[in-house]
């Protein structure tokens, strides 16, 4: 009987090294501190179109829309539809948690952390510049999944929250140009050029998309057959696993009908904002201004977030029949309602979950922030 050999436990894999950080260089410090600046130059100036509008006769100069006096005492009257409106906001973390669940791969993550994880990105949407929490709320649900011991890779769960935000917008323009409010049925044409804007990057939209399904294996084989950034290369095999995960007919037609419900019920809140200011504009107006201000705010990485809002606001509801004043009052009131109730709800699940600051950092960094003096880490 030949001898065994005797198998060797195979060796510990070593930890790569931790990428220093960049210096901050004079050079660096003056590139952010410009474009600080300019963002907020441009936002003050976005947001201040809601209350003035340039003169060109005899010289150019800015004058109210409306006497603001008046106004700003008028505000506290509008407290009935706030709270209302406030429901309608609250309802996009349980919906879009509910939304969510047709796309994630099998077996999906626990209803429970799909939500926890909706709220911490609409949190992180309005507490964070350039509206960062589609990706917050992908790396809160491999945090989840990991303590539940079903390892959901982050990259497999951004793929699932593009195919959502693609049922978003094409969810929009259906209800949108079946609006009697809307472009097509209604007689506001000045929202058509931007309909027709939107179905022109639709189509790029789905390319990419299913692109990603189709070639990122491949561009992965590719780099593995020539042993090249292993790192790039599983982050596109599991891309395209998040993206591929919700290929079923029946699964996107559930996600869309569900896209229609969590939509529609946000729409409702911007009706009963409408109705409340004192307009008339009917009963599914509503979609239209939040189609302006979501298709507005959508690209991740907008400087002036907050100035979009109130120009896409302000613009939409004009178009609707509005005053200046009443376009105004929609814009300031639906805003600040709609960063309180979902930053109300986010803090909610972090202190619920338990989460930390440095749970949001990279492993690598985490490695590195957990290696730092006491006094040199993030709070938990």
């Amino acid at each position: 009987m030949a001898s065994e050999t005797p198998q060797r436990s195979p060796a510990p894999r070593r930890r790569p090294p931790i990428p220093p950080r960049a210096p901050w260089t004079v050079g660096r410090v003056l590139k952010r501190t410009a474009l600080a600046l300019i963002a907020v130059v441009l936002t003050a100036t976005l947001i201040g179109s809601a209350f003035f509008k340039p003169v060109f006769a005899g010289g150019f100069h800015v004058e109210p829309r409306f006497p603001i006096g008046p106004w700003l005492a008028d505000l506290p009257s509008h407290a009935w539809w706030v709270v209302l409106f406030s429901l309608f906001s609250a309802s996009m973390a349980p919906l879009r948690a509910w939304r969510w669940g047709f796309v994630l791969p099998r077996p999906r993550p626990l209803y429970a952390d799909r939500y926890h994880a909706v709220a911490i990105g609409l949190l992180a949407n309005n507490a964070i510049p350039g509206k960062l929490g589609e990706a917050v709320r992908s790396m809160s649900l491999t945090r989840f999944s990991e303590r539940h011991g079903r390892p959901l890779p982050f990259a497999v769960s951004l793929g699932t929250v593009l195919v959502c935000k693609l049922a978003d917008v094409i969810a929009l323009l259906t209800l949108v140009s079946l609006s009697p409010s809307g472009p097509f049925f209604g007689s506001n044409v000045g929202l058509r050029g931007s309909v027709f804007g939107v179905l022109f990057v639709l189509p790029v939209l789905l390319v990419l998309l299913f692109g990603t399904a189709r070639f990122a294996p491949r561009i992965a084989d590719w780099l593995q057959a020539r042993g090249r950034s292993p790192k790039l290369e599983n982050t596109l095999r599991e891309l395209a696993v998040g993206v591929a995960a919700s290929g079923s007919p029946k699964h996107l037609l559930l996600c869309f009908l569900a896209t229609l419900v969590a939509i529609g019920s946000v729409a409702c809140g911007y009706t009963t904002a409408m109705y409340g200011v004192g307009m008339r504009p009917g009963l599914t107006a509503g979609i239209v201004v939040l189609a302006a201000v979501t298709l507005g705010q959508s690209p991740p990485g907008v400087p002036a977030g907050l100035g979009v809002y109130y120009l896409a606001c302000t613009w939409s509801a004009r178009l609707l029949g509005a005053t200046a004043e009443q376009a105004a009052t929609l814009a300031v009131l639906t805003h600040l309602t709609t960063v309180i109730t979902h930053m109300t709800v986010g803090g909610i699940s972090l202190a619920v979950r338990k989460v930390r600051l440095r749970d949001f950092l990279p492993r690598r960094r985490r490695r590195a922030h957990d290696e730092l003096p006491e006094g040199e880490r993030l709070p938990a």
